[in-house]
């Protein structure tokens, strides 16, 4: 999306002023840039957008939501408007230029990983892949890339890419979903349905993370982990036969005593 001379050009100057004591309600101000942009009031819509990815930065609350639904947005509106095009590429450039300078910081890879999914997918890996040629200079953000994108390494097989460091990260994650399931929603103000909306995401999110682990520790026989794993992942899945996907992760990871093990117990959850 975009050549290089493009990417090579200023962001344009949107005046983003934030005064100190200002109280920004980036949820209205979100749905005040949506409403732009389906008016086609572009200009007020990046303006917005960019107030609310650069104002929601550092809220704990808010950091899936604008690593991908507002990014997202504001590749939908680079898609019709240039200014949103170039100030999508000089925001990943400055974070690329960083993390090539051998800056090793969590926040700048995740920004620019997440930017790169929205301009070029797989810059990322081309990138990680570059970097691998001087491990020793870029170790540690070879680590944080490793990951920040661990679901795109086990997606595309890459299993040998992985070390225990990408396993503790992904138990990190498992653990932190499964927190957000027992902790009880105390907003009152919520309508049952929007409830049980954000119960289901966030047992979908933590099923989705399980069963990446338990690949990854299929891959790299790490039994321990895989039977951790493994039955967190049979403890939330709702359906009959809980146990076909793991079996098909275990395939992709081309563990057979796995497999075979996995084929037993589903067999014997049938009798």
């Amino acid at each position: 999306m975009g050549d290089q001379e493009e990417s090579a050009r200023p962001m344009p100057d949107l005046e983003l002023n934030f005064a100190v004591d200002a109280v920004i309600d980036l949820g209205e101000l979100h749905l005040l840039a949506e409403s732009n942009f389906d008016e086609g009031e572009y200009e007020g819509a990046l303006k917005r957008y960019i107030e609310v990815f650069e104002g929601s930065r550092g809220l704990p609350e808010w950091q899936d939501k604008r690593l991908n639904i507002v990014l997202a947005d504001l590749a939908a509106l680079a898609d019709v408007y240039e200014p949103a095009m170039l100030a999508l590429t000089s925001m990943r450039d400055e974070k690329e230029a960083a993390l090539l300078s051998a800056k090793a910081e969590w926040n700048n890879i995740s920004e620019w990983a997440a930017l790169n999914r929205q301009l070029e997918p797989d810059r990322t890996m081309a990138i990680y892949f570059k970097l691998k040629a001087n491990p020793s200079q870029n170790g540690p953000t070879i680590s944080l890339i490793r990951q920040i994108e661990s679901s795109n390494f086990i997606r595309q097989g890459l299993y040998k890419e992985l070390d225990q460091e990408t396993l503790a990260h992904l138990q990190k994650k498992v653990l932190l979903h499964e927190s957000v399931l027992l902790s009880p929603i105390e907003d009152e103000e919520s309508e049952e349905e929007e409830k049980e909306e954000a119960l289901e995401n966030a047992i979908e999110a933590l099923l989705n993370v399980a069963l990446e682990l338990f690949e990854a520790a299929a891959a790299l026989k790490e039994g321990e982990i895989g039977r951790e794993a493994m039955k967190k992942y049979v403890a939330y899945q709702q359906e009959d036969n809980a146990y076909s996907k793991l079996i098909s992760a275990a395939k992709r990871a081309n563990n057979k005593v796995w497999v075979d093990g996995l084929q037993k117990l589903a067999a014997d959850q049938k009798s």
